[in-house]
């Protein structure tokens, strides 16, 4: 049987090098940016850039921007084509808003089945016009204002696309921009604000709330951003290590911020060998090397309210509770709905393929763990979503590459190098 072994530096993380491209396109003046990542969600973002007047260029391997300020976007000649990234799409909406200019935003076949209304609905509250299809999905058109109104955001669903996608918007509007998130949300966009200089003031309110304010418009100064590893993209190879026989790997370079290495913890519950070493901290975020080997992985139940810190990493938890004994539940996973796939129907779907005893209950999914034995192949379907993709090629691991991937090509929306890197770590 295969085992991995070795050691790798994992490619820039992708919320980070969206909000770095975005940022820096926003202040004035040019930012270098190395291990950016290069996959076709964050070429999505640098081409509605580019299409909004924002010279963005590669020398060698780091990304030069040359920033044009919070109200420096121009009126672009052609639809903004967002792929099939969502994050591009929602933070774009949200920092072209305060410019006085009108966009047209498209996406893909999967991103126009995705909801826009929650960032839309909040941006015509402050004085933008915008027109949705069928009051949700992509195309839309929306004429941004330099006079939009400040105002006191209320989160009612934890987003950190929806957080920053205001903040991008207050960046450029006059007063005070003010955001109250009942549950606390990745914070990428408020640490590299942090790392920039951008005076913003932040506070826990009574019942762990969390308030940011913003006092617009802003000046950002620019400043060299170095892009950290991608903790969701490791994950994929932790959960290898931990389910195959004989593995030991090192992973280096990985962002250890706290509301993204919730799944490590999980994982750690669940019996599995990891270790952290936190290293530095880089441009507001700590880094560190994460070791990960072979484990008896236990069942464990996961809470709901750990759902906003491991929606992109429920795919592969649900392939290493597929070989944990006993059951693991995992509990409000309502979000899945709404990402590149419905994940959940995505995760039933196909363990249940493997003979994998797995039930949905609303939002909840309840897995049985049991050692997979293959008589014959058995296809994947991946809903061309690049997280069930992957997923299943670490599950592969442990079938003697008896699944076939219906679409992996689709990895190369996130994590272009995933097989290189996967490859690398076999070897």
């Amino acid at each position: 049987m295969v085992k991995l072994k070795g050691s790798i530096k994992i490619s820039g993380d992708k919320s980070i090098s969206h909000r770095a491209l975005i940022l820096s396109a926003m202040a004035t003046g040019k930012t270098k940016i190395t291990n950016l990542l290069e996959s076709e969600d964050i070429n999505s973002t640098i081409n509605v850039l580019k299409s909004l007047g924002v010279k963005i260029k590669k020398e060698k391997n780091i990304w030069v921007v040359y920033g044009n300020g919070t109200c420096g976007f121009l009126e672009p000649t052609k639809a903004l084509d967002c792929g099939n990234s969502g994050t591009t799409a929602r933070l774009m909406i949200g920092a072209v808003s305060s410019n006085p200019i009108r966009c047209s935003f498209v996406g893909d076949k999967s991103l126009s089945k995705r909801s826009m209304s929650r960032v839309t609905k909040i941006l015509e509250k402050i004085g933008a016009q915008v027109n949705l299809t069928n009051y949700d999905y992509l195309p839309l058109i929306i004429s941004g204002s330099e006079n939009l109104l400040p105002r006191h955001h209320i989160m009612i669903k934890a987003s950190a696309q929806v957080k920053s996608s205001i903040i991008l918007a207050g960046l450029n509007i006059k007063g005070k921009t003010k955001i109250t998130e009942k549950i606390k949300t990745r914070d990428h966009t408020e640490r590299l604000m942090k790392y920039l200089k951008i005076n913003f003031k932040m506070k826990v309110l009574k019942n762990n709330h969390t308030e940011i304010e913003l006092n617009g418009p802003y000046e950002i100064k620019p400043k060299n951003i170095s892009v950290a590893g991608d903790p969701s993209s490791a994950a994929f190879f932790i959960v290898g290590a931990l389910i195959t026989p004989g593995s030991a790997i090192n992973l280096k370079n990985i962002a250890l911020n706290p509301t993204r290495i919730a799944f490590l913890k999980i994982l750690k519950k669940m019996g599995g060998k990891i270790k952290i070493k936190k290293l530095k901290n880089s441009c507001g975020e700590d880094v560190g090397n994460i070791n990960a080997e072979y484990s008896r992985l236990k069942g464990v139940v996961i809470n709901s309210k750990l759902s906003p810190f491991l929606i992109d990493e429920y795919p592969i938890l649900s392939i290493a509770a597929s070989q944990a004994r006993g059951k693991t539940i995992m509990k409000g996973l309502a979000e899945l709905r709404h990402k590149e796939s419905d994940r959940i129907k995505s995760i039933v779907i196909n363990l249940k393929k493997l003979n994998i005893n797995v039930t949905q209950v609303k939002d909840n999914i309840e897995i049985y763990g049991k050692k997979i034995d293959l008589k014959k192949n058995k296809t994947i379907k991946t809903f061309g979503d690049h997280r069930i993709a992957m997923s299943f090629s670490i599950l592969n691991l442990i079938c003697d590459n008896m699944l076939l991937i219906d679409d992996v090509n689709c990895i190369s929306i996130s994590y272009p190098k995933f097989k290189n890197h996967l490859d690398k770590l076999l070897n």
